[in-house]
């Protein structure tokens, strides 16, 4: 949780520098409470707890199968091949994770039906905002709450090289993840934006490969092959 604290308020410094101001009101503190603390807390809880926290980050991609229900309920239409391309996705990426499910993937999972719910709710109730402000205004009144949420006991040494990765971290996955992510969500839709997400884990796979000659399981392969398809 140190390292979730450490992004975000490295988030907030970057966001509310570049917008010089905030949005602020109680729908946007739900939608932080939602997209940052609920799955940033689900997707730590499950890296703890699960014997592979690499499956775990797959496991927050099921969200895209979530939104699709969600949104279907909320009396979205959704195109039948777009239905089945989603699934197909869901079922891909997931393959290899339940085949070792235990709590901390129950974790990953919960954290993807937060995410789901943090997404269609900023599609519908914040569409309009600036985005920057907006992200400002989520990360400076949520630091408090991860705070409170990470033990005490949790630390980390400190040096220069943990510090750029700290940096590195908030400016690719804070800024640039949920910067991306809510413009994907305000022109596309939630879930063709969430359809676009199932990508993720498939990069992860070849980066791996070809950074650290990572070989993908078969079930990875065949999980990948059809997410793309």
């Amino acid at each position: 949780m140190i390292i979730s604290v450490a992004r975000v308020a490295i988030g907030f410094v970057f966001f509310y520098l570049l917008g010089r101001g905030l949005v602020i009101g109680l729908k946007q503190f739900i939608n932080g409470l939602l997209n940052f603390v609920g799955l940033l807390t689900f997707l730590n809880l499950g890296v703890f707890f699960s014997s592979n926290p690499g499956l775990v980050a797959v496991m927050i991609y099921t969200q895209p199968l979530f939104i699709l229900v969600i949104e279907s309920v909320l009396g979205t239409k959704v195109r039948t091949r777009g239905i089945i391309g989603v699934i197909l996705g869901v079922i891909g990426i997931t393959a290899s994770a339940f085949a070792h499910f235990d709590l901390g993937l129950m974790f990953g999972l919960i954290g993807g039906i937060v995410w789901a719910l943090g997404s269609v709710y900023y599609r519908r109730n914040l569409i309009k905002e600036d985005l920057v402000k907006l992200n400002a205004f989520m990360a400076l009144t949520l630091l408090p709450v991860l705070l409170i949420l990470t033990p005490i006991s949790f630390h980390f040494t400190l040096s220069l090289s943990a510090i750029g990765l700290l940096i590195l971290l908030g400016l690719v996955a804070q800024v640039g993840g949920f910067y991306f992510w809510f413009n994907a969500v305000k022109h596309l839709g939630s879930v063709k934006a969430s359809a676009g997400s199932l990508l993720v884990p498939v990069t992860a796979y070849v980066l791996s490969f070809a950074f650290f000659r990572t070989i993908p399981t078969l079930v990875e392969i065949i999980g990948s092959a059809i997410t793309l398809i």
